[in-house]
């Protein structure tokens, strides 16, 4: 793997030799103020990496839901992160797509699955680790964004299901509409959501594409982070 060295101000080009072709990328300079590691850095790592650096699965063997796990070195970049020096920190030039064929998130495969870190999210990490990288002990107990219905779910619900699941001619009865309409379900599944479950609702199971009961399932899936903002709606009670 290449480092793109040339974008990054105050580090050397000799690992890449005289005649290495380096694309004109830039690193984000960090954000001017002090940031919260529990507010505006977890929540990044929890949308853009656990789904497959999580809990539930580690790809190449690296996780980043705790602190061991995320400072843990990489095993062709050196460290992940090193706190006070966000340029040296590979995480951070792979968010930046500096390092050659290692973009994280990688490019998915569908709008808006996922999508680059955008500037102001590096950022924030590279704020973070200049100004120590402080990970606080033990789980953590995330600052949650509410998600509201007419605001967050209603525009996502309105572009992929409108056109079959709005007003009185609702295909199966089932209306996007409003809150209430979407918990109620249709004529054919019952309750679409389970308030507080995202793994029990159906609703979930359709818009990821699982639902071997419709024609062709994969037709409903959603990107990544719709469906992210679905569950995390129905978790907060789907109000």
């Amino acid at each position: 793997m290449k480092l793109l060295l040339a974008a990054i101000p105050g580090l050397s080009l000799g690992l890449l030799g005289a005649d290495s072709k380096v694309p004109p990328l830039t690193l984000p300079p960090p954000v001017e103020r002090r940031v919260d590691f529990k507010a505006e850095v977890y929540p990044i790592f929890k949308a853009a990496c656990f789904r497959c650096h999580g809990p539930e699965k580690q790809k190449g063997k690296y996780r980043m839901d705790t602190r061991e796990g995320a400072f843990r070195p990489t095993e062709k970049n050196g460290p992940a992160f090193m706190a006070g020096d966000s340029k040296g920190s590979a995480a951070v030039l792979m968010m930046a797509g500096l390092i050659d064929e290692m973009q994280m998130p990688p490019p998915g495969g569908k709008p808006g699955e996922s999508d680059p870190l955008t500037t102001e999210q590096i950022g924030i990490i590279r704020a973070w680790i200049d100004q120590g990288a402080e990970w606080p002990d033990g789980p953590i107990a995330e600052v949650l964004k509410p998600v509201v219905f007419d605001t967050d779910v209603r525009p996502i619900l309105a572009a992929a299901c409108g056109s079959c699941h709005s007003g009185a001619s609702a295909e199966g009865a089932f209306r996007t509409d409003s809150a209430a309409s979407v918990i109620k379900g249709g004529a054919g599944y019952g309750a679409a959501v389970i308030q507080g479950s995202p793994g029990k609702s159906p609703l979930i199971t359709i818009v990821s594409g699982k639902d071997e009961d419709i024609p062709k399932p994969e037709r409903h899936r959603l990107p990544d982070k719709q469906v992210q903002t679905l569950r995390e709606w129905i978790q907060q009670g789907a109000k």
